[in-house]
């Protein structure tokens, strides 16, 4: 691997490619989702009865403002509906309507032979290293503070010309 690329590149390489793969699976299939409004909806799905906006903003690290539109979008398709918590204003309960369940029951098969082809030649053992590493850069990351009095490597040092 060359760390000179970083790691980065070959993490959105392959998130790109298996989205491609998803979305070209979907569209064969004339199934009219987008991956991300399916991961929404096995989410509510997994989520049991019903599941607030926030925690599924807080689960695909998306900001409010894409979560709602996305929701928005579930919600004018008919596979979500929307409605408030009694009691409490400001959050929104989701829940899959008739159509989102019978779509994801119906879906669920499909999408386990997708995610099949990503295991394909990958040993358990590996699998587990792989994800090990994932969980370790994400550490990383999470836990990281810029230095305060980091220079910025753009910005070129005034030189006083009046001396």
């Amino acid at each position: 691997m060359n760390k000179t690329k970083g790691f980065g590149h070959y993490l959105d390489r392959t998130v790109k490619t298996i989205q491609t793969a998803y979305q070209k699976a979907f569209n064969t299939q004339s199934i009219d989702l987008t991956i991300e409004q399916w991961v929404f909806l096995q989410q509510i799905y997994e989520g049991g009865d019903f599941v607030s906006q926030r925690e599924l903003t807080d689960l695909n690290f998306r900001t409010r403002a894409t979560t709602s539109r996305m929701i928005g979008k579930l919600v004018d398709k008919g596979y979500v509906v929307k409605s408030r918590f009694e009691g409490d204003k400001k959050q929104f309960k989701l829940a899959l309507s008739a159509k989102g369940k019978t779509t994801i029951e119906k879906l669920l098969p499909f999408i386990q032979d997708l995610r099949a082809v990503g295991y394909r030649n990958i040993s358990e053992e590996d699998f587990r290293v792989f994800l090990q590493v994932l969980e370790k850069i994400w550490e990383n990351y999470h836990q990281y503070e810029l230095p305060t009095k980091i220079k910025n490597p753009l910005k070129s040092e005034r030189v006083n010309s009046n001396k």
